[in-house]
Order: C-alpha cells, then structure tokens, then sequence
C-alpha cells in the first residue's frame, strides 16, 4: 500500500512538472517561433482558419465561428425574448443580446467549439507525428521541436481566433436583433436603445481577451496530449480523448475566474430609461 501510494504521488508530480516545463518552453519560445518559423506559422494560421475549405465537418475556425455566430443569436432572441416578453418587457431584449453574448455565451461556445473542431485535429496531427517519429526527426535535424510543432499552432490559433471572434459577435449582434425585430415584432428602436446602452467597447475588448485565452489554453492542452502520446493509433485515440475532457473543464473553470478578475463578483450596470 505505502509503495502504491509513494508511485502515485511520485507520478502525480512527474505530471505536474512535465505540464510546467512543456507550458514554460511553450510560452517562453514565442518571439523564436515567430522569428524563425514564420512561414510554417502562416501556413498553419491557413490550415487553422480554413480547415479542408468545407463548412462544418473538418472546417476551419472561420467557419465555426460563423456559425456559432447565428446559433448564439437566434438562441438569444428567441429565449430572452419569450421570457421577457411574459412579463411585457419583450424590447428589452436587446440588454441581454449585448450584455450576454459578450461576457459569457460568446467566449465559452468559442472555447467549446474551437477544442471540438481544431484541438482534436492537432492532438491527432501531433500525436500521430510521435508515433511515427517524426518529431524525433526535426530534432535531428536541428530544428527545435516545441517551437515548431506546438509554438506555431499557438500562434497561428490565435491570429485567426481574434478576427473570427469579433466576426462572430457581430454577426451573433445582428441576427439577434433581425429576429427580434421583423420575426417577433418588437419596436426597432426600443431594441437598439437598450442594446447600445450596455455594448460597451471595453466589454468586447474583455470578451476578446477571453475568448483568445481560452483557445491559447485549449492548444497548449491538446499540443501537449498530442506531443507526449504513446502507443501507436490507440494511444492517440485515447491522447484526443484526454485532451478534450480537459480542455472542457479549463474552459469552464477560466470562464468563472476571469469574469471574476475582469468585470468583479458585484459588477456595476447602469440602467436608463
């Protein structure tokens, strides 16, 4: 019992360590990967953004953020409407169309859906490229292997995620207030004094700042499983597996303390007739 528990702690910290280390080498080698590795981090920016060139299945970030877009919007507006709308306040929808699509629908539906359609994709790609030794190989060829195999991932996600991300919300603004309006009637400009009384600039820059964490997060994680992958195809099945289920939690648990950090546990709303 005591030597179980003693290999259990020792590989506990093994984890730990090697998780620092790889983040450290990761986020300490950004201005080497951008000097040195700058055409393979534009291509891998391509391939992120764009994906095969279809439009849902094996997309690109581009794609998905568009429509996340939609989906988020007309989620809005139909759902805050209806409830609203019971109690007579229905124009009033357009608070909860720029208040929450910023602070919480947005960052979060973008962290899940960048981790299901891009982490997946690199935690196969990298892992895939241990089991046939392929990294092995780029160190032998003196290229360092951090920098190039997971730096460039990390920079080219969140060179795409940043336009795709504000892209998205204005599109998520937009079908928000198309339904709210012309489907269920409400007063245009009822809906947009509300609305721009609470889309404040600083907001969409907290939102941004959110969202490019979260998806710089979700590619260290999936960069990780996919790079320390073992035994064969199964091992990457299981690596993607991994990766995912974490990079889920984190984005859940980084939503809770950065809304904390950013906008305080009581923030102030400025509510106007």
């Amino acid at each position: 019992m005591g030597r179980w528990l003693a290999t259990s702690v020792f590989s506990i910290q093994e984890g730990i360590g090697r998780w620092a280390l790889f983040t450290l080498q990761t986020v300490v080698n950004i201005p080497f990967t951008v000097k040195h590795y700058r055409k393979q981090t534009l291509k891998t920016m391509n391939g992120m953004a764009w994906g095969r060139g279809s439009i849902i299945v094996d997309g690109g970030v581009i794609s998905l953020l568009l429509i996340l877009g939609i989906a988020i919007g007309v989620a809005v507006a139909i759902e805050a409407y209806n409830t609203l709308n019971l109690i007579g306040f229905g124009p009033l929808t357009g608070v909860i169309g720029a208040f929450l699509n910023i602070r919480e629908m947005g960052p979060i539906m973008t962290g899940i859906g960048f981790a299901a359609q891009v982490g997946c994709r690199m935690t196969a790609e990298i892992g895939s490229m241990r089991i046939a030794e392929e990294i092995d190989a780029t160190e032998t060829l003196g290229i360092r292997s951090i920098p190039f195999v997971v730096g460039t991932r990390l920079v080219g996600g969140m060179l795409c995620v940043i336009p795709g991300y504000l892209l998205s919300l204005a599109i998520g603004f937009f079908t928000a207030s198309f339904f709210v309006k012309f489907v269920h009637g409400a007063p245009a400009g009822t809906y947009d004094h509300y609305f721009s009384q609470f889309l404040d600039p600083v907001e969409v820059l907290y939102s941004l700042i959110k969202a490019v964490t979260f998806c710089a997060v979700i590619t260290i994680i999936h960069c990780y499983y996919g790079f320390f992958a073992s035994g064969g195809p199964e091992g990457v099945g299981r690596a993607c597996g991994r990766a995912i289920r974490a990079s889920l939690v984190m984005t859940i648990v980084l939503n809770l303390v950065m809304t904390i950090v950013l906008w305080g546990l009581h923030p102030d709303l400025i509510f106007k007739g």
